[in-house]
């Protein structure tokens, strides 16, 4: 049924506004539209309109899909449903999710920091040996991440034991992608190790109590800001510090794009590993790029 734009006036948005509204592009609104039918309230010719409600409806959702929840578990939740997730992420916010560090690294990479506001780290081990034979270890922690030099199902299947009640994040310094794989059936997020305290905490609070996306890829070292100064600045007569990050901000764009379409793809979790092994290509990347800037640093410093 198509109606006068008199009749639309009232308590109706247009799909542009709409997109103003809830931060969700026109694009996605519509692909939303043909692939899980979140149709508008009503249409006149081609123009969609939506009413306040589904507004209302499409803010909650985008809250909880920046938060790691995919499209594709949102779309058949009632509205009293997606308050229930609203209000388990705001207790998350409140309340630190208890942890437990297994790792000299891990051990260092948290004694460099300041503070930690989104995990309350309750216990702490040097290593794998140290963590089995504890057993004063027993106290429920909601999650234990825990640095493997080779990342292997079968440790952490091991604490899965020792800690049933607790989630465990995966640090792993060498895998191959059947050892990823393996790991991530467990339902275990993993981190390619080095990483950031930030995406630790990440990591952390979203895996005590909520579907977990951004902290299995890699985080990036170098922001566009900096990647454009590098090479503007760069002297490198090969130009190699410029070819690296054209091809890493392809693969930034490249990893947004995949992670959109792990969004609303039927085969989500297909894309998301064409996101998450994006970013850690980009991050191999980085590494090479930031050899060749310290190396450029050398050749320009005054004797």
């Amino acid at each position: 049924m198509y109606w006068s734009s008199v009749e639309l006036e009232e308590d109706l948005y247009r799909i542009g506004t709409v997109a103003h509204l809830t931060e969700i592009s026109v694009e996605r609104l519509r692909a939303w539209e043909r692939r899980y039918g979140l149709l508008p309230a009503n249409r006149s010719g081609r123009t969609r309109f939506y009413n306040l409600e589904q507004v209302e409806r499409l803010k909650k959702m985008k809250r909880l899909i920046d938060n790691g929840h995919p499209i594709s578990s949102l779309v058949p939740l009632s509205d009293e449903q997606l308050n229930e997730r609203l209000v388990v992420q705001r207790n998350l916010a409140i309340k630190p999710a208890s942890a437990g560090l297994i790792g000299p690294n891990l051990l260092v990479l948290e004694h460099q920091q300041d503070h930690t506001s989104r995990i309350d780290v309750r216990a702490r081990w040097a290593n794998m040996d140290a963590f089995m034979s504890d057993q004063s270890a027993a106290e429920t922690l909601d999650v234990i991440v825990v640095q493997l030099p080779v990342l292997l199902s079968q440790q952490v299947e091991a604490i899965g034991k020792f800690h049933p009640q607790s989630r465990i994040v995966a640090i792993y310094q060498f895998a191959t992608a059947k050892h990823i794989a393996a790991t991530q059936e467990l339902g275990v997020p993993t981190l390619n190790w080095p990483t950031t305290w930030q995406e630790i905490e990440h990591a952390c609070a979203t895996t005590a109590g909520m579907p977990l996306r951004a902290a299995r890829t890699a985080a990036r070292r170098f922001t566009d800001e900096e990647l454009i100064a590098i090479a503007a600045s760069s002297e490198d007569q090969s130009k190699c510090p410029q070819h690296l990050v054209e091809l890493i901000s392809s693969l930034n764009a490249f990893a947004e794009y995949s992670l959109d379409q792990a969004e609303e793809a039927v085969e989500s979790a297909l894309y998301q590993r064409v996101h998450t092994d994006t970013t850690q290509a980009r991050a191999q990347l980085e590494l090479a790029l930031e050899v060749l800037v310290e190396a450029d640093q050398l050749l320009s410093t005054p004797n």
